[in-house]
């Protein structure tokens, strides 16, 4: 049975920015996402051991979130996208939503960022 793990606004600070300013202090950053996998086994063993633990999917991506600088939001959602297929082969789609918090520009908006969906196939060519 095909069901998504979801991560529904973690936040995250990171030094990821186009701006000096922001490589130096830093932002807030909002994280959701979104991993298919077949949780058949975990369903009907009821026992952590099976399934995609929530906590690990949270440190995983904080670490790899937050271990390099990027320019663009871009790039750091694609690194994650691809991280998360690295360290959970049991998953055949992920999907990542990137939004900075407060993005450096005069306008007022709650935030800005980019979202993505990375397949297995993607993953396995190299995407």
């Amino acid at each position: 049975m095909q069901a998504r793990v979801v991560i529904d606004q973690l936040e995250l600070h990171a030094y990821h920015g186009w701006h000096p300013h922001e490589g130096e202090f830093g932002q807030p950053y909002m994280i959701d996402l979104e991993l298919l996998t077949d949780v058949g086994t975990a369903a009907a063993s009821d026992h952590l051991g099976d399934a995609l633990d929530y906590a690990v999917i949270v440190g995983t991506t904080k670490r790899i979130f937050t271990e390099r600088r990027h320019k663009l939001v871009e790039s750091a959602g694609v690194e994650l996208a691809m991280g998360l297929m690295r360290q959970f082969p049991s998953v055949t789609e992920v999907k990542v939503r990137v939004m900075k918090l407060k993005p450096p520009i005069p306008e007022r908006i709650h935030a800005a960022g980019v979202e993505l969906v990375l397949t297995r196939a993607e993953f396995e060519r190299g995407a």
